[in-house]
């Protein structure tokens, strides 16, 4: 039966129901009536018809969903009037159904191409690209005209709904499409492919990962790291340069042809936190607020530092780039032995621990699925355990970058991860897993608020389960350490160690997109300052300085990066790290604990997952700030929460660098 004729008969049903029932009360309004016809319209419309044309086994019919858009694209509903709320929430209704499959094809394309990184797949990315375009030029300027008068509806879906759809971008052009998509490819294909080779032997090659990024690691050698070093940034960000600018010129032109100034604004716009100069002025004086802690932090180990490699930089400036334990230098916790305050208290090597008690690849996966329904969170689907990529596949190149996905339909949630048992990737794990959870919590909600609160929520929830995850308390529980193993020395060194990893990363966070707005506002000269520019913001705000001598004309070293390659904006990963510490003080405070918040953990603890899982269950359904307030009690970001986590550590910094006469700042 096809879905229209069960859709009538459940209305002439309800019909024959209500009219009864209005005749016993004598209390018949036609106009409820019809509101009860149109509520009932709404369920059935937003039913997910999707499920009728997915093969189960998660094999996907793009060509049959781009005929099925097609049929109902030539049936837009009729508008008489944007005004009318009525009117407004039936093509919104239509809408969303031909939304969502053009989501669920775009995911599964990727998808395909990430994975298996063929010319084949690529050209299917930019083939669909085209056949979604038409869609995107006829509904954007009529969620426009309704957006005119939603905006003061009493109906906050209707308000929100229409509100964020008209901030949407379309491109006019075919060939600006074809183009762009082009080069996202090409500058993917870099990134993903990029080798490195050995200076005497150019036939011994290694990939970003996990070689190069383990050498960052674990090797300590000043010239080896070096090589490391130049070798991808030279490789990679070198080639990803002529791909890049055109790249970002083509969306330039595009935001500007959709009433924005330039790429910066329309980025900043989904953050839903003011205009260009509200939003900036909030994430600055968070910056500011952290810098105390940072720039003792640094001080701590550019001193370490000098002691190791003596005569190799100077001892009062910025760090080089290359000796922190990352090839982006954007953390620094794999370096904690040298940085330790009390060696003598060595943390668990959890590492060493994963390998001696013989864990495999999918006994990690597990431990985060365990700590996840420990509180009364999802366990993982079978799609998501028969269709993810778990490791690296040894015979075909893909895109070693961690993600999930949710590919749309029957409970297909994924994650590609070129997994190895080490401590990282447990952490990296639990993240990942975090984003799946997301997607099962707001899964009910209607398409148009499938999404996090912000872009920030969704990198935030992970990290804060990680957090907890590689916590000493949680530690003891895994049976992984010894209770009597936790004094305050080792709780010292455990919160360096999250200082390394957290509060360093926030200094580059900042830097990649206050580079990029930049350049998007063209406030960068693409011959003389393209490189230079990007490491005068690294010197100023982190204190992080390249290495060897760059040329303006020839490097690129952001493009080194992933983030820059996909153009994938970066403050939400800065939000991320402010966001997270604020759930974990709340969920802390919901079982009782203020104090020594470094030694809290949730685990088992159900109450707090259900008032974890009713923030996460609201998608993007509010605006974020009441999403946060559900849990928090907060009702804007604020870095009070990291301080208040790092306060011991914070203190004994400053004592121990006076002590020690290590110099503080870098200017």
């Amino acid at each position: 039966m096809q879905i229209n004729n069960v859709i009538y008969i459940v209305l002439l049903i309800h019909l024959f129901q209500y009219d009864t029932l209005a005749r016993k009360y004598l209390k018949y309004d036609l106009q409820d009536f019809e509101n009860q016809l149109d509520n009932i319209r709404k369920r059935f419309e937003t039913f997910d018809l999707e499920n009728n044309e997915i093969d189960r086994n998660g094999r996907a019919d793009t060509n049959r969903w781009n005929q099925l858009n097609d049929n109902e694209i030539q049936n837009m509903p009729p508008i008489d009037d944007y005004s009318n709320e009525k009117t407004a929430r039936h093509w919104l209704q239509w809408y969303s159904r031909i939304s969502q499959r053009y989501y669920q094809i775009d995911t599964v394309l990727e998808w395909n191409y990430e994975t298996n990184i063929t010319e084949e797949n690529e050209q299917a990315i930019s083939k669909q690209s085209l056949i979604s375009s038409p869609f995107d030029r006829l509904s954007l300027p009529i969620a426009k005209r309704f957006n005119e008068h939603m905006k003061y509806s009493r109906d906050e879906d209707l308000r929100v709904s229409f509100g964020r759809l008209s901030k949407n971008l379309i491109s006019p052009n075919d060939e600006d499409v074809k183009q762009a998509s082009k080069l996202s490819s090409d500058l993917s294909r870099v990134y993903s492919t990029t080798k490195v080779c050995e200076l005497n032997n150019d036939e011994i090659c290694y990939n970003l990962s996990p070689y190069l990024e383990r050498l960052m690691q674990v090797e300590k050698d000043y010239d080896r790291l070096l090589w490391g070093w130049q070798g991808w940034h030279d490789g990679c960000g070198n080639n990803i340069r002529p791909l890049y600018l055109p790249y970002i010129d083509i969306l330039d032109k595009n935001t500007k042809e959709n009433g924005y100034k330039d790429l910066a604004e329309y980025w900043i716009s989904d953050y839903e936190m003011g205009n260009d100069t509200v939003f900036e002025s909030i994430i600055d004086q968070i910056l500011q607020d952290i810098m105390p802690l940072y720039e003792q932090i640094h001080g701590f180990v550019r001193g370490r530092l000098c002691e190791i490699y003596p005569n190799r930089f100077d001892c009062n400036g910025p760090i080089p780039a290359h000796i922190l334990g990352n090839m982006w230098a954007q953390q620094w916790h794999e370096r904690l032995d040298d940085f330790m305050p009390h060696p003598d208290t060595p943390l668990a090597n959890i590492t060493r621990i994963l390998e001696e008690k013989k864990y495999t690849i999918k006994h990690m996966y597990r431990i985060s699925e365990n700590f996840f329904t420990s509180i009364n969170l999802y366990s993982m689907t079978s799609k998501f355990w028969s269709l993810s990529m778990f490791t690296k596949p040894p015979d075909r190149d893909v895109d070693c970058q961690p993600s999930a996905s949710d590919m749309g339909y029957h409970n297909d949630y994924r994650v590609k991860i070129c997994t190895i048992v080490d401590e990282d990737y447990l952490y990296t794990i639990h993240h990942e897993m975090g984003h799946v959870e997301y997607y099962m919590s707001y899964a009910k909600q209607p398409f148009l608020y499938r999404d996090g609160a912000n872009s920030g929520f969704h990198e935030a929830i992970g990290d804060t389960i990680g957090m907890y995850a590689i916590s000493p308390a949680h530690l003891i529980k895994l049976d992984f350490i010894d209770e009597e193993t936790i004094t305050r020395h080792y709780e010292m060194n455990f919160l360096m160690r999250m200082a390394l990893q957290k509060v360093v990363f926030l200094p580059y966070a900042y830097v990649m997109d206050k580079y990029r707005f930049a350049l998007f506002r063209h406030q960068i000269n693409h011959d003389e300052e393209l490189n230079a520019k990007w490491w005068e913001f690294r010197i100023r705000y982190g204190g992080i300085m390249p290495p060897v001598e760059r040329n303006n004309r020839v490097n690129f070293d952001p493009g080194a990066k992933y983030h820059i390659s996909t153009n994938t904006p970066y403050a939400r990963y800065f939000i991320a790290h402010i966001l997270q510490f604020q759930f974990y003080r709340a969920m802390c405070r919901l079982q009782g604990q203020t104090k020594r918040l470094h030694m809290c953990d949730i685990y088992g603890n159900k109450y707090v997952g259900e008032r974890f899982k009713e923030m996460l269950a609201m998608g993007n359904s509010k605006p974020w700030s009441k999403v946060l307030e559900t849990l928090t009690a907060d009702t804007k970001l604020e870095s009070q929460a990291v301080l208040d986590f790092f306060q011991p550590l914070h203190q004994w910094l400053k004592m121990e660098n006076l002590a020690r006469g290590y110099p503080v700042g870098w200017m």
